[in-house]
């Protein structure tokens, strides 16, 4: 019954597994790569893992708007088990044209762990690009 219980709380996003992406560092020049690893955390009950998704978020202030610049996916057919502790490597090329970071000019990276049964654990990172 515990177990049953704990799986549907996992449904709601309560116990699920966990994703953290963790960057080499938090500033980078146009043309550099980002390097960092995702990291995992395993929640109450096991759980399997169909994708991780990662996007590059331009965000400019002066229209409110979003702009998605690049997607990364993963596809998986693993299962996380509880508790379970797993790292795996993570990067992305910044195109030379991408424009500065600035007060109207923000990025980020949007990461979301998506299981079989559609529940989804969700990152957000922020970074600046300097010249």
């Amino acid at each position: 019954m515990a177990v049953m219980f704990s799986k549907l709380m996992c449904r709601f996003g309560i116990g699920a597994t966990k994703i953290d992406l963790i960057l080499n560092k938090k500033e980078f020049c146009p043309g550099d790569v980002i390097k960092g690893e995702y990291e995992l955390t395993g929640g109450r009950v096991e759980q399997k893992l169909k994708r991780i998704e990662t996007d590059l978020l331009q965000y400019d202030q002066n229209s409110d708007r979003s702009s998605v610049l690049h997607q990364n996916t993963i596809l998986s057919s693993s299962t996380m088990k509880a508790n379970e502790q797993r790292t795996i490597h993570f990067s992305c090329r910044l195109s030379d044209s991408f424009p500065p970071s600035s007060d109207n000019v923000s990025y980020k990276f949007v990461t979301r762990l998506v299981f079989d049964d559609g529940v989804n654990s969700v990152d957000h990172d922020e970074f600046q690009i300097v010249v």
